[in-house]
């Protein structure tokens, strides 16, 4: 989210702000902060992928779970997860506009714009508003992050009790019962989970074609 021209305004946090190219580059730009996600977001991450378990161990514990699948080998193991989470991470895409960050980037898109159009040009007090949307922004990127990772894990948890995938099951065997099946669907939701923003990134690059030279 930049305007025209190039006058970079660094993260506030724990950084220096960089003397301003006013006099050679008239316009504005953002340089992406970076920030921890906070402790709200972390709680209902962690908070979705318990929803997700006790969903999970009530499907084993009724009974309603499908038989287990059992591939061949990891590499069949490997492909299974991957069409797992590219499953679940289409499936969670149209939901991604109520998570959080949304209106912290519109904030942003809208005091640069507004820093852009004054007359008085780039001021330190502008300069301090712009500074703290970005920081806004990359916090509400951070928490975005961390509940979509939650909301991910605790549907792939539903999905692995519901249709009988379980990672280490299938990778040791359908013999092996070192941890319990409900569990096994935990271990493999936060697999799942993990993997979709990864997968995310891959399947917009292919669909947005090779970057032009």
């Amino acid at each position: 989210m930049s305007a025209e021209g190039g006058v970079a305004v660094p993260p506030p946090v724990n950084a220096d702000v960089a003397t301003p190219r006013a006099e050679q580059e008239p316009g504005l730009s953002v340089v992406s902060a970076t920030q921890q996600a906070g402790p709200g977001a972390v709680v209902a991450g962690f908070g979705l992928i318990a929803v997700g378990a006790v969903a999970g161990w009530a499907i084993w514990r009724s009974g309603a779970s499908a038989a287990k699948i059992q591939p061949e080998d990891t590499t069949g193991v490997f492909l299974t997860l991957l069409v797992f989470a590219a499953a679940v991470e289409r499936i969670l895409e149209p939901f991604s506009r109520w998570l959080p960050g949304r209106a912290a980037e519109a904030a942003l898109s809208r005091t640069v714009t507004d820093v852009n159009s004054r007359a008085d040009g780039l001021t330190e007090t502008n300069r301090e508003a712009v500074a703290v949307a970005t920081a806004k922004v990359a916090r509400a990127k951070a928490n975005r992050t961390i509940v979509a990772w939650g909301l991910a894990s605790g549907l792939a948890t539903v999905a692995s009790s519901a249709g009988g995938f379980y990672v280490l099951h299938a990778v040791a065997g359908g013999d092996w019962n070192g941890v319990a099946v409900w569990v096994d669907a935990v271990v493999t939701g936060v697999m799942v989970g993990s993997g979709t923003k990864p997968l995310h990134d891959l399947i917009t690059r292919a669909q947005n074609g090779p970057p032009s030279p």
